[in-house]
């Protein structure tokens, strides 16, 4: 590499590390982060090119990129979205597509200020002497779980029944800090992803619904925060593309 090209990539690095602040929920207040780069929605497009697995793909380069920019690997999962919502806006502009409709990104912003975050950071769900103890995970514990579910758990490529089972397997998972039997617990952390999936599957049915509302307890704020004008938002690849912009 030539010393001009070197000496290029050095400023662009410098520019690349100015900050932006964005307001985090969990914490209730602004916090810096660096702007989103050409490298960084070239990832993004092209993380979901792949199927089920593009899917996995496409979250964990959202979580990498809130990590990366901020430094800060201890966010909730709920966080995630005002970053995505912030640097999509600095980097590519306010307005997005959303079939016939253009929605103003700072609508959005506005939300995530105004919405109350009624979220519990952990709950225990009680079934006789059967504990399972949920919490809301960080974007790096969303991220280990993400990536080893490509490794761990076997998808079936042509499935699309397969690849959406698994997929309910790991959103479920990745709430479950543990689970106790009377004196003995487990802790998921410790354990590899095949193996808290086998044992979520042998959990009494009748404790999924109190394990599903505390999810959907989540999945309710992000969507108050990303809905305008009775529209949901949706976060994936073609947030990213201004091409259908006029």
């Amino acid at each position: 590499m030539s010393n001009e090209v070197t000496n290029f990539l050095q400023k662009l690095e410098e520019i690349n590390d100015e900050k932006i602040k964005i307001f985090v929920p969990s914490l209730k207040k602004d916090v810096e982060t660096t702007p989103l780069t050409l490298k960084q929605q070239k990832d993004l497009i092209a993380s979901t090119l792949d199927g089920i697995k593009g899917l996995l793909n496409f979250n964990k380069t959202l979580n990498d990129i809130v990590i990366t920019n901020t430094g800060n690997k201890e966010f909730k999962i709920y966080d995630k979205f005002p970053f995505v919502i912030h640097l999509r806006k600095q980097s590519l502009g306010n307005k997005i597509k959303q079939g016939d409709n253009i929605i103003d990104l700072d609508n959005i912003l506005k939300n995530i200020k105004k919405v109350p975050l009624n979220i519990k950071d952990t709950k225990t769900v009680t079934l006789k002497n059967l504990k399972v103890g949920l919490r809301i995970p960080t974007l790096t514990e969303e991220s280990a779980i993400l990536k080893k579910g490509k490794q761990d758990v076997v998808v079936q490529e042509d499935s699309t029944k397969e690849g959406v089972g698994m997929l309910y397997m790991l959103e479920i998972l990745k709430y479950i800090e543990n689970i106790t039997i009377e004196e003995d617990i487990i802790e998921f952390s410790k354990i590899k992803i095949s193996d808290r999936i086998k044992l979520i599957e042998q959990l009494p049915l009748s404790m999924y619904n109190e394990i599903s509302e505390y999810i959907e307890s989540v999945n309710k704020y992000l969507n108050d925060i990303l809905t305008v004008d009775d529209i949901i938002v949706s976060i994936d690849t073609q947030f990213f593309d201004t091409s259908d912009i006029d």
